[in-house]
């Protein structure tokens, strides 16, 4: 009788991190929206809350940057490996 072994390639966690890196960001950016429009929230009365929404909107633009950076990753290891 013979055993025949299934070999799994490595765990694609760029993906994952891609699109985890997406909608943190596209949670961030909304967020970030809200708590700074002053039809919503007054930054005289809550200052602390307006500025939550400034860190969240700066750092909506790096986050998404990053998930473009694991999408680029994933495809240089799809290209390496095909080359192989």
């Amino acid at each position: 009788m013979s055993e025949e072994r299934i070999h799994r390639g490595p765990l694609a966690w760029e993906p994952v991190a891609a699109v985890a890196c997406f909608i943190g960001a596209v949670l961030s950016l909304a967020i970030g929206f809200i708590f700074t429009t002053r039809w919503l929230l007054d930054d005289h009365l809550h200052p602390l809350l307006h500025a939550v929404g400034l860190v969240l909107l700066v750092i909506g633009i790096p986050i998404i940057i990053l998930g473009g950076h694991f999408m680029d990753v994933r495809e240089e290891k799809l290209r390496h490996s095909r080359k192989i």
